[in-house]
């Protein structure tokens, strides 16, 4: 009798885990090292950089702040939360050998959330990060080509492009496969969709509409292309009908949707000699409905106007970072590690602080910037050698450093009180 119990007491617990769909592909929640080395280092040090400017002005936001993330604008903004990050866990899958050249982003979609494993296999997470179908739409040769996947989501229907020059659409409540093309060249950049159009930048420079129902290309935008050119993904935005793109050789140009017409095209780069653009890397446009806002690795970082193309102001400083608008405040970090605050209309720099200051010389290239968020108090900054960096926004300081991985972390997004960082072998999970 006691045998028999206690092997009915066996299967239930059996059971009861096959049901748990979340068990099956994330980690049980682990407690975040953190990084006390470098933190203490990072806090108790009082060297002080010579590229730090008026760092101790504290940064004042209005009680009444208005949260404004608009995706059409690329503008994350000031998001209303605080994350603990105390506990981590992991969706684990095998390891993408290119993954570090490319910057893939986790899909947000209302209470769901997209994403792909090292074969091209699409997952959708609900809410709670339990998985809700798995769906490949690959062949056997194309999966050991570890396809690299950008989405974009509208309505029913979930349009991907890959690194292999493949595009198409899934159902989003199913991961049905409706439709799928081959283009005649490899796909880097976001995907924006307006009035059932996908706008998207291929590896010759040239922004392509197609038809969300039947892939069919629209029209297509040709920019001047170069021989060897970065692997850094190209940006877009749409606003009043028409679509900004950033190309891999520094020109933003504006389009209308409907026809293809280009509007105006603005280069920021100039004397382009051969083979210059490769080492060119632009971080994302992003907007504020007036201007477009751009950085790059080359020391210069502008405003262009939206109507007209024409330079507002430029900085001088490195960054390939998205940037955030907060209110007045344009908010960014630079390459070296800077956090840089300016005021958004004129481009007056109103505090510099080195992040970076008191870590070793011959090891801050390991911990160059990534990506970053902004919440209620906080900047969460990922970074190239597996840490997450939680800053102080107000007073430009680290509160602590936390040791997430070894390798590179792309820029973490905020989802249902966590934040959620892809990189090489997983999706990686912190509350």
């Amino acid at each position: 009798m006691t045998k028999n119990f206690f092997y009915f007491i066996l299967f239930l617990f059996l059971l009861g885990c096959s049901l748990n769909q979340n068990s099956k592909f994330w980690t049980k929640e682990k407690k975040i090292l953190v990084d006390k080395g470098q933190t203490s280092v990072l806090l108790n040090k009082k060297k002080k950089s010579l590229d730090e400017f008026n760092q101790n002005f504290k940064i004042s936001l209005p009680k009444n702040l208005k949260v404004d993330t608009n995706q059409d604008l690329n503008n994350d903004g000031y998001v209303n939360f605080d994350a603990n990050l105390e506990k981590m866990s992991k969706y684990s899958f095998r390891k993408i050998g290119s993954f570090s050249n490319f910057e893939p982003e986790i899909l947000l979609d209302n209470n769901h959330l997209f994403y792909f494993d090292s074969n091209g296999t699409i997952v959708k997470f609900d809410n709670y990060s339990n998985v809700i179908w798995k769906q490949n739409h690959y062949s056997k040769q194309d999966k050991k080509l570890q396809p690299i996947l950008f989405f974009a989501a509208s309505d029913e229907n979930l349009f991907i492009s890959d690194s292999i020059a493949n595009y198409y659409v899934v159902d989003k409540r199913t991961g049905k496969l409706k439709w799928k093309k081959k283009h005649s060249s490899s796909f880097n950049s976001q995907i924006k969709i307006f009035e059932n159009k996908a706008l998207i930048i291929d590896m010759e420079n040239q922004l392509n509409c197609f038809s969300v129902k039947t892939g069919e290309l629209v029209w297509n935008v040709k920019t001047q292309k170069s021989l060897l050119r970065s692997q850094k993904k190209q940006s877009l935005i749409l606003k009043d009908g028409k679509v900004y793109f950033s190309n891999s050789i520094g020109d933003v140009t504006a389009v209308n949707i409907i026809n293809g017409n280009v509007i105006w095209q603005t280069p920021t780069q100039s004397n382009i000699s051969f083979g210059s653009t490769y080492f060119l890397k632009l971080s994302d446009i992003i907007s504020d409905s007036k201007s477009i806002f751009v950085s790059n690795n080359n020391k210069q970082f502008y405003s262009i106007d939206l109507s007209t193309g024409t330079i507002n102001w430029k900085q001088d400083f490195s960054s390939e970072l998205r940037p955030a608008l907060i209110g007045n405040y344009l908010v960014t970090i630079s390459d070296e590690g800077l956090l840089i605050v300016m005021n958004k209309e004129t481009g007056q720099i109103l505090r510099i602080n080195d992040l970076f200051k008191n870590i070793k010389e011959k090891r801050k290239k390991d911990f160059k910037p990534v990506g970053f968020v902004i919440g209620r108090s906080n900047i969460y900054l990922s970074t190239k050698n597996g840490r997450m960096m939680v800053v102080n926004f107000k007073e430009g300081k680290i509160e602590k450093m936390l040791k997430l991985d070894n390798n590179k972390l792309q820029r973490p997004i905020y989802f249902n009180k966590s934040l959620y960082i892809a990189k090489d072998n997983s999706i990686i999970r912190l509350n």
